[in-house]
């Protein structure tokens, strides 16, 4: 079974609600029980150290099993292991659910990672092997605005599930959420990988992942991917510190601050397909980061020269966030576009260099004596100064 490209055939509609149903399992199965968190402390009778850990491993879990999953993809096909990863990932949730101590709880983390990032890795594969590079620059941040969306509206559902029906709930909402992608999968998703590409053999050789790390487009787009997400940890650490202990923000205005600039991302990350149709996808990124510098360059200028406030700060984290935005997606096209044997092994190094670089650089800068505001205005210009001087060259595309 083929799969019809053009955004008008019929497989382009069933394929793009999987896609965004995918790329949606990591952030559900780290936000939607945040809420819960005291309250499983309690029932497990352990200090919420203990609970947070179970973050760590999901994230830990995800970032080890891309490097495992991308040569799967490219041997099996992409069909298979979307439903396999489906299938250990709600496995991993009803794990969850009927957890009666630490330790199933903390196996049920495992799986879950590994599954949502075997769905991960197929997603971006697919639509690597599905769509022109155009087109899939501008898929790909459609997916990353919803995948926004996730953070804003999964604490709300899991506060609610677990004040009507206990913490358990949330397990079982992503079970639930996990076997319906798995079965629209099984029903609708077709393979694309191209039937002409002979699978890599053997499964798992330094030589596959060499060719995709020694790829100088990958680096440098794989690169500004790692460098947009390590800002935006930073600000997601920096925020609670400075709007609420050093503001003294309440609750709700501080709410209103974060899911405004929420807002803004999700606006600009469906505005960024049109960036890309009028400018290309390389002029995009460069526009996008140009952003990010300058957001970076204002935090500077606040930390010596501005009283924190939440204009000072939320002011330069919207121009942040707009230029991670319209970077993303381009970006992402742009890094995976010579691998078409190992588009599978690729992605998934582009999702591990996102997800798990973005982490250690933003660990890494708050980990330094900078103020919050200082590390975050480091992270936003020297590395994104850099990544412009070395795409200086570049043609549009």
């Amino acid at each position: 079974m083929s799969l019809d490209s053009s955004p008008a055939g019929p497989a382009y509609r069933w394929l793009l609600p999987l896609l965004i149903g995918g790329v949606m399992l990591m952030p559900l199965a780290i936000d939607i029980y945040l809420p819960s968190l005291p309250v499983m402390a309690r029932d497990f009778g352990r200090p919420s150290a203990a609970l947070q850990v179970t973050i760590t491993l999901l994230l830990f879990s995800a970032g080890l099993g891309q490097i495992l999953v991308g040569p799967l993809v490219d041997r099996f096909g992409r069909r298979p292991l979307l439903i396999v990863g489906a299938a250990v990932y709600a496995l991993g949730a009803l794990m969850g659910m009927l957890s009666m101590s630490l330790t199933p709880l903390y196996l049920s983390r495992v799986l879950q990672g590994l599954g949502a990032c075997a769905v991960t890795a197929v997603v971006f594969a697919a639509v690597r092997d599905a769509f022109t590079p155009t087109q899939g620059a501008r898929l790909y941040s459609y997916l990353n605005g919803s995948l926004c969306l996730v953070p804003a509206l999964a604490p709300v559902i899991g506060g609610l599930l677990a004040v009507s029906l206990g913490w358990r709930s949330n397990f079982a909402f992503m079970a639930l959420f996990a076997l319906t992608l798995l079965s629209a999968a099984v029903w609708r998703f077709a393979e694309t990988r191209p039937s002409d590409v002979t699978p890599p053999r053997p499964l798992y050789s330094w030589a596959r992942y060499r060719e995709v790390l020694g790829n100088r487009l990958f680096v440098r787009y794989a690169g500004t991917a790692c460098i947009g997400m390590a800002a935006i940890l930073v600000y997601v650490s920096a925020a609670p510190v400075l709007l609420v202990e050093q503001l003294g923000l309440d609750e709700l205005t501080f709410a209103a601050c974060f899911g405004g600039n929420a807002l803004i991302n999700i606006i600009a990350f469906f505005l960024a397909p049109r960036v890309i149709h009028r400018l290309g996808r390389r002029p995009t990124v460069r526009l996008g980061l140009a952003l990010v510098l300058l957001a970076g360059l204002l935090h500077g200028v606040a930390v010596v020269a501005a009283p924190l406030s939440i204009v000072s700060f939320m002011g330069p984290v919207a121009v942040l966030s707009i230029g991670f935005s319209l970077a993303l997606g381009a970006a992402s096209s742009l890094a995976l576009e010579p691998f078409r044997a190992l588009a599978g092994t690729a992605a998934a190094l582009l999702s591990a260099i996102q997800l798990g670089g973005g982490a250690v650089v933003a660990t890494a800068m708050l980990a330094t004596p900078l103020p919050l505001q200082g590390a975050l205005a480091v992270v936003a210009t020297l590395p994104v100064a850099l990544l412009l001087f070395s795409d200086r060259r570049g043609s549009p595309a």
